[in-house]
């Protein structure tokens, strides 16, 4: 787990202004603390619209150590330096085993469930074997 800090920390992907963390099993979202609100409001979010969804990724992460990786860019610029220059809302990657998703700057509540669904989706993306499975192979 810690070389996939390390790779995140050197990464194109992260910006100093990331002071503050919600870590929760899989989920890791990644933001600065004026958007702390912004952040409980994502993670609040998925505990609710996906709590069945969310209890798998904490088991497929058990196995595996998958993350996945949401960065709230604190402005539109540290989103756009990360991502090339990309206007969208959201972006989609991988790094190494992990999945991230970059979300453009501080968005409307209208935006919320396109960033739940992006994270559902993450999830639903994962190939997940139970272990009886995979001794059987």
């Amino acid at each position: 787990m810690k070389s996939m800090y390390s790779t995140l920390l050197q990464s194109k992907y992260f910006n100093p202004a990331f002071n503050s963390a919600i870590f929760d099993g899989p989920i890791r979202i990644y933001f600065s603390q004026f958007h702390e609100a912004l952040a409980l409001k994502v993670y609040f979010t998925l505990q609710q619209e996906l709590a069945s969804q969310m209890a798998q990724a904490k088991m497929i992460h058990k196995q595996t150590s998958r993350n996945i990786l949401v960065m709230l860019y604190p402005t539109k610029v540290s989103f756009q330096m990360s991502f090339e220059g990309k206007q969208t809302l959201l972006v989609k990657e991988r790094l190494d085993d992990d999945n991230l998703i970059g979300i453009n700057g501080p968005f409307e509540d209208e935006q919320l469930p396109e960033v739940i669904n992006a994270i559902s989706d993450a999830i639903s993306s994962w190939n997940f074997r139970p272990a009886v499975e995979e001794a059987n192979l």
